[in-house]
């Protein structure tokens, strides 16, 4: 019978535990710090938006001067 080298394992003959358990791993944990990753930075970017928008209402109110208005917005949006 003629048989095709490594037809039947996915990464080249190394199955889940003569290797492949490895590569599985590093996968998983990539997947892992990529999750973190865009969890974080939304929460950053909710955080930006909402220091914007008190910036914004003490300005209306009258609390916060023009000049400071512009120097502060400019430090939250960079």
């Amino acid at each position: 019978m003629m048989r095709f080298g490594n037809c039947g394992s996915g990464f080249g003959g190394m199955g889940f535990m003569g290797g492949g358990f490895w590569l599985y791993s590093i996968i998983i944990l990539l997947i892992i710090i990529a999750a973190v990753y865009l969890i974080n930075n939304n929460h950053n970017h909710r955080n930006k938006v909402s220091a914007l928008e008190v910036l914004n209402q003490e300005y209306a109110k009258g609390n916060v001067s023009d000049d400071d208005y512009k120097k502060r917005k400019e430090n939250l949006n960079s």
